[in-house]
């Protein structure tokens, strides 16, 4: 997880605190404040100071006696940390602070065992001529260091071994609590990442070990309980399969099956287009194009139209084009209407830059090479899609709840002249019928990926405010919260996040020490200035 970047986050998290948690905005625009409805916890976006150190462009979460008392502990997060960490330890204080506040709302002890977690996880001690305690993880890629000579800065991870823009760090001082040092070193050791291949930076991706995304499962910070921890926190313990003792966390998130009755999420639209732009594409008048020049994609934009007296609100689609070169015609078209997942348009352009980046270390001038378009609808028969084949070549196929349907007409180069597409998958449900339209000379292998995610058995997560599901739809759909109950069914095919064996939760929940431990005396400190 350390080399997987920072990703893209399941939702915003200053509008999850918002809507779930009633948290409230006391500062807005470029360097944005949150405060809980007590006042005592403080999440904001700026430049900070930590001894002889600047934080730049950092996230910093407070925590305080009374609104108006000194901070107690703060914790800062440079903005390339994966948001695995982040997100986990936000929440994890939010959750604390409605079932536990005494363990968020003091400063621990002088001792901790986050380095006795590290240790057992395999992390080596590294001697340094500065005073203070440094640990390296086995293959030298992040650093953990207990620096004496700042007293204001407790204990920081830090990413190592890999270019300046790449780096990341967690700043947390002196009194942080126990229970958020133990959650930052178990899911460094723990867990894997789950991220889109062209979200991988470059420089690490022949770093890491990849699995199918099916195969892990989603984050701990999206389920566990408020309060409990490690394997405890997996394991449902009533009769309904709730903690025994714990209130039920607020169900923000779902898991969908089938995917196809999952639609698009409610910022699935931004976050692609913030994730392109990041990764270098252009913008251009409701457009965004590779840096390369060779891939583009619209969006889906609502807009009205005269319709007799009235007006009509219409949606363009989603329009994904590839070309061979820079300035050269489009070589093949993909549209979408706008309630098609946008997992599918995801894969479809993670595919697509996986070719040019193919084409290019080949050296091959044309890498979107069109193939027998009927091949790439292979995998939905591999699925378990009926199929039917016609004398003359088309192939249609349908899937087993009979709600999903695809069909590649037969080899014609007349589609390319009439303006029609080749080959269309559909989607038909009592709300948010959907269609996929796929040119003649679009590539068997997009054409492949397109299948693979449409057929995709597993779910997909989304807002319970973001689903719309009538009495039909829902006689058909499984929604399950995504809790403890969730991540444990998934626990088992979790991905490792190193290459050898790591301790299980229990055995590192067997070093640590109890979560509420109170501190002996206050370490004192003095705050990190803005």
């Amino acid at each position: 997880m350390e080399l997987a970047g920072p990703g893209t986050a399941p939702f915003d998290l200053l509008h999850h605190l918002t809507s779930e948690y009633q948290w409230r905005i006391a500062a807005d625009g470029e360097n944005p404040q949150l405060e809980s409805p007590c006042r005592r916890l403080r999440l904001q976006h700026g430049t900070f100071l930590s001894g002889n150190l600047q934080l730049d462009d950092n996230w910093m979460l407070t925590a305080r006696e009374s609104p108006h008392s000194e901070w107690l502990w703060w914790a800062c997060f440079d903005p390339q940390t994966p948001h695995e960490l982040t997100y986990g330890i936000v929440l994890e204080t939010v959750q604390r602070l409605s079932t536990d506040p005494g363990s968020v709302l003091t400063r621990r002890a002088v001792a901790d065992d986050a380095a006795d977690l590290l240790a057992a996880a395999g992390w080596q001690e590294r001697e340094h001529p500065l005073p203070g305690a440094r640990m390296v993880t086995p293959t030298g890629n992040t650093g953990a260091a207990h620096t004496f000579e700042l007293p204001e800065r407790d204990l920081s991870f830090s990413m190592l071994n890999t270019s300046s823009a790449l780096k990341w760090s967690i700043s947390m001082s002196p009194g942080t609590p126990e229970a958020l040092l133990r959650l930052a070193a178990t899911t460094l050791v723990e867990d894997s990442a789950v991220r889109r291949r062209s979200e991988i930076p470059t420089h690490h991706a022949e770093r890491v070990s990849t699995a199918p995304a099916h195969s892990a499962g989603p984050t701990r910070w999206t389920g566990p309980p408020p309060g409990l921890g490690g394997e405890e926190a997996l394991a449902p313990t009533g009769p309904d399969g709730a903690a025994a003792g714990q209130p039920s966390p607020p169900t923000a998130l779902v898991a969908v099956t089938p995917r196809h009755y999952a639609g698009p999420s409610a910022d699935g639209v931004e976050r692609l287009r913030h994730r392109l732009e990041a990764e270098g594409w252009v913008r251009g008048e409701g457009v965004l194009t590779s840096a390369c020049g060779r891939l583009g994609l619209a969006w889906p934009t609502e807009s009205d139209k005269p319709r007799g007296w009235g007006r009509e609100r219409t949606y363009e689609p989603w329009r994904v084009w590839g070309s061979p070169h820079r300035g050269a015609a489009v070589a093949w078209r993909v549209t979408g209407w706008r309630l098609v997942p946008q997992e599918v348009i995801d894969g479809l352009l993670d595919e697509a830059a996986v070719m040019l980046e193919e084409a290019d270390k080949a050296g091959s001038r044309a890498p979107f090479e069109p193939g027998v378009l009927a091949l790439g609808f292979l995998p939905l028969a591999a699925a378990g899609w009926s199929s039917e084949v016609t004398p003359k070549g088309a192939a249609s196929f349908e899937s087993p709840d009979g709600l999903l349907s695809a069909r590649c007409g037969p080899p014609d180069a007349l589609y390319e002249l009439r303006g029609r597409p080749a080959a269309r998958i559909s989607c038909r449900r009592a709300l948010g019928f959907w269609e996929v339209e796929i040119s003649a000379s679009t590539p068997s292998r997009l054409a492949a990926a397109l299948c693979r995610n449409v057929a995709d058995p597993s779910p997909l997560i989304r807002t319970t405010d973001h689903l719309h599901l009538d009495a039909t739809d829902r006689a058909i759909a499984v929604v399950t919260p995504v809790t403890a109950q969730f991540l444990t069914a998934a626990a088992g095919r979790r991905a490792a996040a190193v290459s050898r064996s790591l301790p299980t939760l229990s055995a590192l929940s067997t070093t640590a020490g109890p979560p509420g431990r109170q501190a002996a005396s206050p370490a004192t400190a003095s705050a990190p200035r803005r």
